[in-house]
């Protein structure tokens, strides 16, 4: 039987969901997907981030996956700004490289309610896994204020061009042309912003790309 991998909004009874997901997750999976450098066991990770995690409307918008109905994968898409936003995926260890990112992905622009954002993401320098993701979703690399992080960012334009963006850049393994592609996207957007911030010394807002709303103890 081909398993499904099934993606939907994250509801009020799925904090019990996450925790298993996050459980799932090996510690250096976790390091690697919030840039700690110490200890990341998961029950802590979840204590910690929780209020990150299971963040939603009018924060932005948190998508699960689910493989044969067991929580597979996590898309966190929070923003402080309009027009703004900071997004995070997390894939459990036992799924990884078998498209769940790129499911969530598909879902989170498929839905045309972000076209025009400016979308930041914030990787681990090293995380081919990661980086390869944004690049096949259109994501170019920004400069990084960070030593050991790698920065992308997206201006997401209309569905029909984000297909294409997407497909030339899954099937284009040369950066520089995908590269090409996302700033043909970004003329898409009839307001121009593109990345306001690249290269003019913007730093970090908070931890590991996290909006610092969310980050424990606020």
């Amino acid at each position: 039987m081909t398993a499904v991998i099934e993606v939907r909004e994250l509801g009020d009874g799925d904090r019990d969901r996450i925790a298993a997901l996050v459980a799932a997750c090996s510690p250096a999976s976790l390091r690697r997907r919030f840039l700690m450098g110490g200890p990341a066991e998961p029950p802590e990770v979840f204590r910690r981030y929780q209020r990150f995690l299971l963040a939603g409307p009018p924060c932005g918008v948190a998508l699960l996956a689910t493989w044969d109905g067991v929580p597979a994968g996590l898309l966190n898409f929070v923003s402080e700004t309009p027009g703004q936003a900071e997004a995070g995926i997390l894939v459990a260890d036992p799924w990884q490289r078998r498209g769940v990112g790129s499911a969530l992905s598909r879902w989170l622009w498929a839905s045309g309610r972000w076209r025009g954002w400016t979308v930041r993401a914030t990787v681990q320098a090293g995380n081919i896994g990661a980086e390869a993701l944004l690049l096949r979703q259109g994501f170019r690399p920004v400069p990084s204020y960070e030593r050991g992080e790698r920065d992308f960012a997206l201006v997401v334009p209309d569905r029909a061009t984000m297909t294409d963006v997407m497909k030339e850049a899954a099937d284009d393994e040369d950066t520089a042309r995908a590269d090409g592609a996302q700033r043909r996207a970004a003329a898409a957007d009839p307001r121009r912003r593109g990345d306001r911030h690249a290269g003019r010394g913007r730093p970090r807002r908070s931890t590991a790309g996290l909006p610092a709303a969310l980050l424990p103890g606020r």
